[in-house]
Parts: structure tokens; C-alpha cells; sequence
């Protein structure tokens, strides 16, 4: 089994666990974001790593046009899909660009050794800018599907060298010492 099989397995078991959907970090972003974005209305945002749908499903709600991405065929517990099941290391050639991303509880998901790629994917595909949330500490539901889902836990400066290495110009803002904010101009 490769790693994309590998990780979507141990996803599609984290979203098989009950309560992992129940917080959704992206919908507890999303109205920051929006204000720090400042997308016009009707833009088109691709929620990468969607996961249950929630912020993507506020996001059709006040009339963006969204695209869902995510490892996860079972993630999905929206109003709106589709979903394209896609490894964001590994994303399709003809993707094509989004105005806008938007990018919660997802980084600190990935192989270290993958970041660079999901970063490059995700700056290729989007025209605008890209908001970022990440977290900067360990999971605690791994221990329920057998590995850590938190696997590049690193400080602040690390994060802000890769996202430096892809995108423009980036803003940053910390939330304690718990997650990592940035808004990654195309």
C-alpha cells in the first residue's frame, strides 16, 4: 500500500470515529477569514482538505461559488458536495485555478515530507490569495485509528520558511501558542 492509500484509509477511519466531525475548525475560521480575504461576492474558493463540509457549506450559504477537495470519500456530511476525492500531494494536472483557498486543520495533517507539494499544488490553483489555519500541537484522536494524524507539528518560523518558498507574500497571525494564521497572496 503506497502512502496516499495509506492516508486515506487512516482518514477514512478518523471520519468513521464518532464525534471527529463534531468540531469543525474551519467553520470556527471561516468569518475571520472572509474579513482578512476580503472576497468579492460570487468568488470562487476551493476549501482544500474539506473534510465534513461545514465552512465550504457557509461558504455556498453566502453565494461563493466552492470546490470542495479531500482524501476522504466519507469525510462529506454536507448539503451541498461535490467532493473531489483527491490527495493534496498529488492533485489532478487539470485542476484548474479558484480565486481563493481556504486551508483549516489541514498542514499539520501532511507528511513532512509532502508539505512543499501540497503547498505548490495548492499556489498553482489559486489566484488571489489563500487563507491558512494550522495547527501547532498534537492530535489526539491517532490513537483511535492506530497512528498520529498531526504528522508535521513544527513552530511558527518553519511554517512561514515553506509557505515564504510558494506564495508571494504572506501575512501571519499567531493564536497563542496554538495555531498558526496566514493569508498567502497568489
Amino acid at each position: 500500500m503506497d502512502d496516499i492509500d495509506s492516508e486515506r484509509t487512516k482518514y477514512q477511519k478518523a471520519w468513521a470515529i464518532p464525534g471527529y466531525a463534531d468540531y469543525a475548525p474551519g467553520l470556527h475560521e471561516l468569518a475571520g477569514a472572509l474579513k482578512w480575504m476580503q472576497p468579492e461576492a460570487g468568488a470562487s474558493i476551493t476549501d482544500w482538505g474539506s473534510g465534513s463540509g461545514k465552512a465550504a457549506d457557509a461558504l455556498v450559504d453566502r453565494g461563493f461559488k466552492v470546490r470542495m477537495v479531500d482524501i476522504a470519500s466519507n469525510a462529506y456530511r454536507g448539503k451541498h458536495g461535490p467532493v473531489i476525492e483527491a490527495c493534496l500531494w498529488d492533485l489532478p494536472a487539470d485542476m484548474e485555478a479558484t480565486q481563493y483557498g481556504y486551508c483549516t486543520d489541514v498542514m499539520e495533517h501532511i507528511p513532512p515530507e509532502h508539505v512543499d507539494a501540497v503547498l505548490q499544488g495548492v499556489a498553482q490553483r489559486t489566484e488571489r490569495a489563500c487563507f491558512f489555519q494550522i495547527a501547532l500541537y498534537h492530535d489526539r484522536f491517532g490513537a483511535q485509528v492506530g497512528a498520529p494524524l498531526h504528522l508535521s507539528v513544527f513552530p511558527p518560523k518553519w511554517w512561514e520558511a515553506r509557505l515564504n518558498q510558494h506564495f508571494a507574500r504572506v501575512e501571519y497571525v499567531q493564536v497563542r501558542n496554538k495555531n498558526l494564521l496566514a493569508l498567502a497572496h497568489a
